[in-house]
């Protein structure tokens, strides 16, 4: 199929994919904090028991998140790759609803 110069994504399409960008932005950050305040902890002395702990805690949600940030990426990867290509964006959330 020859691609088209115009976008078929809606204005209301490319601004959920915003947002949905700004989220996971949002979460990074969050995750960045949070593994500065486990760097302070340990270089204040903290308990190494119960930092080890926490720590392991913080990787298995560090592991999880990347899980579903990758997954979130590549879906706004793929509409705004597929922007111009509505057969494509269909195939996509027909698969998406399943069928």
């Amino acid at each position: 199929m020859t691609k088209k110069t115009e976008n078929t994504i809606t204005v209301a399409q490319s601004n959920k994919l915003g947002l949905e960008l700004h989220d996971i932005k949002t979460g990074m950050q969050g995750l960045r904090n949070q593994a500065n305040l486990f760097m302070i902890a340990k270089n204040t002395g903290a308990d190494n028991g119960v930092l080890r702990h926490e720590m392991d805690k913080f990787l298995e949600h560090i592991y999880d998140m990347v899980e579903i940030y990758s997954r979130d990426l590549d879906k706004i990867a793929f509409y705004l790759l597929e922007c111009d290509n509505p057969g494509e964006l269909r195939a996509y959330e027909a698969e998406e609803r399943g069928e």
